[in-house]
């Protein structure tokens, strides 16, 4: 019988025990989860029902706090207060009678019956209690009440003042008693409607309502008196009747609003048929916490009950299974335990390092196929270590052929990096002086264009002069037509002073001054206009060669503008060049860095592979097959090493110029041939690591 059918016996055995436990457990533990639920809901119905009671108790607490307040502000936060929790208490029980049984929910039904007319009787509280009669009233008198009763006693004060200054009379002694009275009268009115105010029953307000009546009554009749007995004295009364008048409105009106007895109504409501509902919705919620604690001990006492006949069942099973267990267990380690034996024995030996021991298998079952199995494991891991030497050496061989092709690339990369500095130093200069160019041919265009503009300028101001000169040459004919006239006229005035005779002689002489001043002044306002006409020929001359200098100017402003852009072109241009060159320094010094990195890889590889050659040793193959093998791999790879190293052609350089960087983006770009592999140091390897279309920017160090 093959271990497979001894395993499967028992654990066929062992599963159908497991089976008939897992069939026992799976319906004690349905049983049980589903008196876990029924146990969480009647604990969450517990929960609910002890929130509910909490938020009924806080709403009528919130109730007796609003007669205990008087403002109206606090009223209100309270009345506020009584509704959200009269919210969440409907809300609560919502929830109580959704997860309660039919028995729950006929305890239930009578005391939502009664909280429904608990919120009518707090509805009906609260409309009283916004009333606030008895603080209304107090304030009122408070407020308009004593400043109305201080005004009254002023206009008494100055009656009785009045009175006093009278002469003696009876008349006067009965309006002193009379104002006396009046005085009383009116305290004894406002001490009655104070009691209206302070009032705790419907039948106090009531007698103090008659009470005010009564004392108004009275005050009145006094009133009447008063002014009846002032005016014989000639005193004026219009002032005391109208402060007393005042204190009678005052009075009637705090007495209808303290006989709206809203906080004796509302506390009414509170301490009589709400008490007894409160009470009595209470207790119909105390009930149903009870029946749910009830309800949660059953079910705790069923859950547990299931809980040990399950458990009695399940070691039951359990004791079958570990006793057919134990026993396949023993049946098969008994059978199987010498053909490990032989097995451990091969084990022992390749974890030795000895791969030269073979076993030869006594069994047809599994353990045989296993022993089959170690021979073949031991005979593949001779192959590889066999194999794995003669890659050790192969790779320890390599490593110092990649070590000093690496140092003669660094060699050449450091070369080739120096040679960039002094390029990008070049072509940092050439950009400062292109830069220079650019601003000097920007500032000559500004100049120029700057002078167009005056030449412009000029050309208007020389014609606003020539138009200038005109006019003074017309002001000078006018001049000269005048000189012409006053020669004329004097003239005539000589003429007339001859006539006159010796009378006229002092008048000849002024006639003949003013004639030689007019002929001087004609004279010189021909010479002006001659000048002025000389002056006009000349700014026109002057104008028309302004008018021909400004196209030049603007024309050398153009040019000088195209100059301008084309340093900008070539200022661009440098700095493009120069970032590449910079670009391209960096990524010589990358290579002579990598190139170092790939030295320092090298000879750490060359370290492992020996590290690794130690390690093989352990393992003991025939000494003589491995160092044939290590030997000609060797050889083959100084082979293949020798002819990668051969020299190669020294490679031109390139003689286009660095592209502009837009046609670095084109995608499609122009084929070359793949270069030669360069050379190799004398026994070292040669990489190519292939091209791609940014070579050709570069040039390879001699």
């Amino acid at each position: 019988m093959t271990i497979k059918a001894k395993l499967a016996a028992s654990s066929g055995l062992l599963i159908l025990l497991s089976l008939g436990a897992g069939g026992l457990a799976y319906t004690q533990l349905s049983e049980m989860g589903q008196a876990e639920i029924a146990l969480v809901a009647q604990g969450r119905q517990a929960i609910r029902a002890g929130e509910l009671q909490e938020q009924i108790q806080a709403q009528t607490r919130s109730e007796r706090n609003i007669l205990l307040l008087t403002a109206d502000k606090d009223r209100e936060s309270h009345i506020e207060s009584l509704l959200a929790r009269r919210a969440e208490a409907q809300r609560l029980y919502k929830e109580v009678f959704e997860g309660a049984s039919e028995r729950g929910r006929a305890l239930l039904v009578p005391a939502e019956a009664g909280y429904k007319r608990l919120n009518q009787l707090q509805d009906e509280m609260i409309r009283f209690a916004r009333l606030n009669s008895a603080n209304q009233a107090a304030g009122l008198w408070k407020g308009d009440g004593l400043a109305a009763v201080a005004a009254f006693n002023a206009a008494l004060d100055a009656a009785g003042a009045g009175i006093a200054k009278a002469p003696p009379s009876p008349e006067r002694e009965r309006a002193g008693l009379d104002l006396q009275s009046l005085r009383y009268r009116t305290a004894r009115l406002a001490r009655v409607s104070l009691e209206v105010v302070g009032a705790t029953t419907l039948a106090e307000i009531e007698a103090a309502r008659r009470a005010v009546a009564t004392e108004s009554e009275a005050a009145g009749a006094a009133l009447r008196d008063v002014v009846a007995a002032l005016v014989p004295l000639g005193i004026p009364s219009a002032e005391v009747r109208a402060k007393a008048e005042q204190i009678t409105g005052l009075v009637g009106r705090v007495v209808e609003i303290a006989a709206a007895a809203g906080d004796i109504r509302a506390r009414a409501i509170t301490v009589g048929d709400g008490l007894t509902v409160g009470r009595e919705v209470m207790a119909g919620f105390r009930q149903y916490a009870q029946f749910t604690g009830t309800r949660m001990d059953e079910v705790s006492a069923a859950a547990l009950k299931g809980a040990e006949s399950a458990k009695t069942l399940m070691l039951a099973v359990v004791a079958a299974s570990v006793l057919v267990g134990l026993a396949s267990s023993l049946l098969i380690a008994f059978s199987i335990g010498r053909s490990l034996a032989r097995a451990s024995d091969l084990a022992d030996s390749l974890a030795a390092g000895d791969l030269t021991r073979e076993v030869v298998p006594r069994s047809d079952d599994e353990i045989g196929d296993l022993v089959r199995a170690l021979n073949g494991t031991v005979a593949r891991l001779r192959t590889v270590v066999s194999e794995a030497l003669a890659a050790a050496g192969n790779v320890s061989a390599g490593s110092q052929e990649l070590s000093a092709s690496a140092e003669q690339l660094s060699q050449g990369s450091t070369e080739q990096a120096s040679s960039t500095e002094e390029a990008s130093a070049s072509m940092e200069e050439m950009a400062a002086n292109v830069r220079q160019n650019a601003e000097n041919a920007s500032q000559t265009e500004t100049i120029a264009r700057q002078s167009a503009r005056d030449a412009e300028a000029s050309g208007a101001a020389v014609g606003r002069a020539v138009e200038a000169m005109q006019t003074i040459a017309q002001k000078i004919t006018i001049v000269q037509e005048i000189a012409r006239q006053t020669d004329l006229l004097a003239l005539n005035a000589a003429v007339e002073a001859a006539r006159a005779g010796e009378h006229g002689r002092g008048f000849a002489v002024v006639a003949s001054e003013v004639r030689k001043l007019a002929e001087r002044s004609q004279t010189a306002a021909a010479e002006i206009g001659t000048l002025s006409a000389d002056s006009v020929r000349v700014a026109r001359d002057a104008g028309e060669m302004l008018g021909r200098l400004v196209p030049d100017i603007k024309r050398t402003a153009g040019l000088v503008e195209e100059i301008t852009a084309a340093c900008r072109e070539q200022d661009v241009g440098s700095a493009q060049i120069n970032q590449a060159i910079q670009q391209l320094d960096k990524v010589t010094q990358q290579n002579a860095s990598a190139s170092e990195q790939v030295s320092a890889t090298s000879e750490e590889l060359a370290a492992q592979a020996e590290q690794l050659q130690a390690t093989i040793a352990y393992f003991r193959i025939g000494d003589a097959e491995a160092g044939a093998r290590t030997d000609a791999a060797v050889g083959q790879l100084r082979r293949a090493a020798s002819r990668m190293a051969a020299p190669a052609k020294p490679k031109a350089k390139v003689a286009a110029k660095i592209a502009p960087m837009t046609a670095a983006k084109s995608p499609v770009k122009a084929s070359r041939p793949a270069p030669p592999r360069p050379a190799a140091a004398s026994g070292g390897f040669a990489f190519d690591m292939g091209e791609d279309e940014d070579d050709a920017a570069f040039k390879r160090s001699a």
